[in-house]
């Protein structure tokens, strides 16, 4: 036995070993970022007080989102809760959204859906943002809303895909409520959140064949020229290609349209004939953040970080004058924070 060992011995003793792999070096301090991070939680904690108090007001006759002045801005707001209660780590803010939502409201609210109560008025601005609050409450353990997330993204859908080629056009360069990109990511997202695989396609079909042709009339750097309304449509309409499509492809589209002197400064006052801009600073940081997910490049997250800090420093708007901005300005920061607070696969 002893004589059968010493071979096995040596054929063991013979055979390299491996060399432990080396550790992965330690990221770069990125004292930026650290900054903002361990500022941003007091930012929502500051934003959450207008969205808080508009929730539970009565200013309309919805039964549920009847806050905020008006049902899309209670519906972001309701969002904003549920948002900022995982952020924060508080279910303070449910117990606030779960107020408004009970069992009877969401059912009147449906009933209202189902008989095209609100079409004239929240398709597809609020529509898109309804599906963005019924994703993130069942990210929270709650269905509820899944029969009106339903409803509404079939409005969405017949919306989007009997538009004419003029209403494309108009979409994509809307500035507010009408802006396709928004109502496109957003019912793709929920296509993706319920697994519906063939609307994702017919999504990223319809972005290919509709979107990217018409991407030139709205290039990247027209971001700094469209400063009137709340949302900044290029820079939407970028975030929509970037999400929606496959990584390399987007990859691909975003590497030429990237301008080598890309500049965009937060606006630092709001003109009292034209409070819509107030919610800008916060909806342009959106597209940057994905042009920074998609690029890597540190321009984009800086100007991310910029836009959201500015208009956080400027509460005359959007926590003071209820029906100019505390009604709904706050919801676009939150949104905005959140985007960047960890990653998901959906936006």
């Amino acid at each position: 036995m002893r004589g059968l060992l010493l071979p096995l011995v040596l054929l063991l003793t013979a055979c390299p070993v491996e060399p432990e792999p080396e550790p992965e070096p330690e990221p770069e301090p990125d004292p930026v970022w650290e900054a903002f991070s361990e500022d941003r939680l007091g930012y929502l904690e500051e934003l959450s007080v207008p969205i808080a108090d508009c929730v539970v007001q009565n200013d309309t006759g919805w039964p549920a989102f009847h806050g905020c002045i008006d049902w899309h801005s209670s519906v972001h707001a309701t969002y904003s809760l549920h948002a900022l209660a995982r952020m924060l780590d508080d279910d303070w803010f449910l117990d606030i959204a779960d107020e408004t939502l009970d069992v009877d409201s969401v059912a009147l609210e449906l009933d209202l859906l189902e008989g095209g109560g609100l079409d004239a008025w929240e398709l597809p601005y609020g529509f898109s943002w309804f599906l963005a609050l019924a994703r993130e409450r069942e990210r929270s353990g709650m269905t509820d809303l899944a029969p009106l997330g339903d409803e509404v993204a079939g409005r969405l859908e017949d919306h989007v895909f009997t538009l004419a080629p003029e209403g494309i056009d108009a979409g994509l360069l809307a500035a507010q409520y009408d802006n396709l990109s928004w109502e496109l990511l957003n019912l793709w997202a929920w296509a993706r959140w319920i697994g519906d695989e063939q609307l994702v396609t017919l999504l990223e079909d319809f972005v290919r064949t509709e979107v990217l042709p018409r991407a030139d009339a709205c290039p990247i750097a027209a971001a700094s020229d469209n400063i009137y309304d709340f949302f900044p449509p290029c820079l939407h309409q970028a975030r929509l290609v970037l999400t929606v499509l496959p990584e390399a492809e987007a990859a691909d589209w975003l590497a030429d349209r990237i301008p080598a002197d890309f500049d965009l400064e937060p606006l630092e006052s709001i003109p009292t004939f034209s409070p819509h801009r107030a919610g800008l600073n916060f909806s342009r940081s959106w597209g940057l953040w994905t042009l920074y997910e998609a690029s890597g490049d540190l321009m984009f997250r800086d100007l991310y970080i910029d836009h959201i800090e500015t208009h956080v420093a400027m509460p005359e708007y959007w926590a003071e004058s209820y029906m100019s901005y505390s009604h709904w300005v706050a919801q676009f920061g939150v949104y905005g924070i959140a985007l960047g607070f960890e990653p998901w696969e959906v936006p």
